[in-house]
């Protein structure tokens, strides 16, 4: 997590919006070390194998106004650093895990990243609007009202980043980037084919593309949609990979 850690200290050094969206798109891609007790879990190989019966009981910090946070280390220094223990056990998680247990446990308010170093705290509200700033994939009901038009004002940054995501993706061979205005709200909608294989290059793409998006979401859509593949009949691919 090397990159994560110089985003953070770049952008506690410089305290911009660039900085902060830089930490952001490192940490969707991130994988975190959460402290566990694992009660009830075989033993094999050094390792222990989760199952259905496996009872998981989380490590928390909880902060002097008494709020309780999970944990989410970067390195096995981190963990050293908050408990000398070599038996710890630990379970790794991405963001999105860490999301999803937070908002459904009412006595979490979110997690904290290396509490004995950078500790960065991620509240359920900052979740929330992370998750809101990028809808990996968009599904829009029938019958709603959309209006698709080609971006006039996209950043130059941004185009850059998308086109060299897309072509480091080999099986990316289309990609089609449109404005959406659906229900009054505006969005980008990044429309790929990549042969049925849309959906594991979503993450890839979302976190790329953050700190270029300056407060539009950006929604994410297989070709092989019947929106999709309606959505493109007007317009020209934004990438096309070279056979």
């Amino acid at each position: 997590n090397k990159e994560l850690i110089d985003a953070i200290e770049k952008m506690k050094e410089e305290k911009t919006m660039e900085s902060q969206n830089k930490v952001i798109a490192e940490v969707l891609k991130a994988k975190f070390m959460c402290p566990v007790i694992l009660q009830d879990a075989p033993k094999g190989g050094g390792k222990i194998n989760i199952n259905k019966d496996t009872k998981i009981q989380f490590s928390v910090i909880k902060t002097t106004d008494a709020k309780n946070f999970l944990i989410a280390f970067t390195s096995d220094e981190e963990v050293n650093k908050w408990q000398k223990n070599k038996t710890q056990q630990s379970i790794i998680y991405t963001f999105e895990d860490y999301a999803i247990i937070s908002q459904n446990n009412d006595n979490l308010e979110g997690f904290i990243i290396d509490p004995k170093g950078c500790n960065l705290i991620f509240t359920k509200n900052m979740i929330v609007q992370i998750k809101n700033s990028i809808t990996r994939e968009n599904v829009v009901k029938k019958d709603t009202q959309v209006e698709l038009s080609v971006p006039k004002d996209i950043s130059e940054d941004l185009q850059n980043k998308l086109h060299d995501v897309l072509v480091n993706n080999k099986e990316i061979k289309k990609a089609y980037l449109l404005n959406m205005l659906k229900e009054d709200e505006k969005s980008y909608l990044l429309i790929i084919d990549a042969s049925g294989k849309e959906k594991e290059y979503f993450n890839t793409i979302a976190s790329a593309l953050i700190p270029f998006l300056r407060d539009l979401p950006l929604n994410l859509l297989p070709i092989n949609t019947e929106f999709g593949t309606k959505a493109i009949e007007k317009f020209k691919p934004f990438y096309e990979a070279i056979e």
